[in-house]
């Protein structure tokens, strides 16, 4: 019988790198998010109030599973008055 351990390995094998990439990616910004949240002390409430969002949709992007579109983006940048991403 195999373990958990050995399970998720076997499994992250068959994973390609660039969706290992975006993951890691897409975590780094809900973090990198979160962490401006703090920071400037706004709940997720008010960042959702101030884009005209619900809660909820916010909470699902600091979730780290979030695909963002460079759309939201740049919303989420402009409502927190911060660069999120330099290229």
């Amino acid at each position: 019988m195999k373990t958990t351990a050995l399970l998720f390995d076997e499994c992250l094998a068959t994973v390609s790198n660039d969706v290992k990439l975006e993951l890691d990616m897409s975590f780094a910004l809900a973090d990198k998010i979160d962490m401006i949240l703090r920071e400037k002390n706004i709940s997720q409430k008010q960042l959702a109030k101030k884009m005209g969002k619900t809660e909820a949709e916010v909470s699902r992007w600091l979730g780290g599973t979030h695909n963002f579109t460079l759309r939201t983006i740049a919303k989420i940048s402009d409502a927190l008055g911060v660069k999120l991403l330099t290229i």
